[in-house]
């Protein structure tokens, strides 16, 4: 009885710094909007999107504050007698304002209106568009969404986590 008393205690006791420790902020925000007619679709879609994103470990999918919305569009192409025949799935990346961003655009040296527009007309918003052919079935379009999701994470996410990385290492 001593052995599972003690055995209880020591898993308890190993257990606990997992408990202990702080949650950390998320590397990236990311909000999205599915724009589709089928409101059952829709609410797949976003599922399956929602699930993706969480999948990716440093994502937290909110509205609030977010880092990049992704816009993204079904369409489904159907054969002359209705059959459905693919899915087309394309998404546009747009980035949202980081930390910091008007004091890069903006300064106190600049008092012309237009000066101020072209510099905000220079930086970028839309980063990417992703855009992905599945077959007609649903496995198909579940896996085209985590081809997409993919590709945001290689193209868009990883090399921010890189920058990142690079300037907590600096000196």
């Amino acid at each position: 009885m001593k052995k599972c008393i003690v055995a209880i205690t020591l898993g308890v006791l190993a257990a606990f710094p997992a408990f202990a420790q702080e949650e950390t902020e998320p590397a990236f925000r990311i909000a999205y909007e599915v724009n589709v007619p089928d409101e059952d679709a829709k609410k797949r879609i976003s599922m399956y999107l929602r699930n993706e994103l969480r999948n990716l470990g440093d994502v937290e999918v909110t509205d609030e504050n977010p880092d990049y919305k992704l816009f993204v569009m079904i369409m489904e192409m159907n054969s002359e007698r209705g059959n459905r025949m693919a899915y087309i799935l394309g998404i546009s990346v747009a980035s949202f304002f980081p930390d910091g961003y008007f004091n890069t655009v903006l300064d106190d040296r600049i008092n012309n209106v237009g000066e101020v527009a072209r510099r905000l007309e220079e930086v970028p918003v839309y980063e990417q568009q992703l855009m992905s052919l599945a077959g007609p079935e649903e496995a198909h379009l579940i896996q085209t969404v985590s081809n997409s999701i993919a590709q945001l994470n290689r193209h868009v996410l990883e090399p921010r986590r890189q920058a990142k990385r690079k300037a907590a290492e600096a000196p």
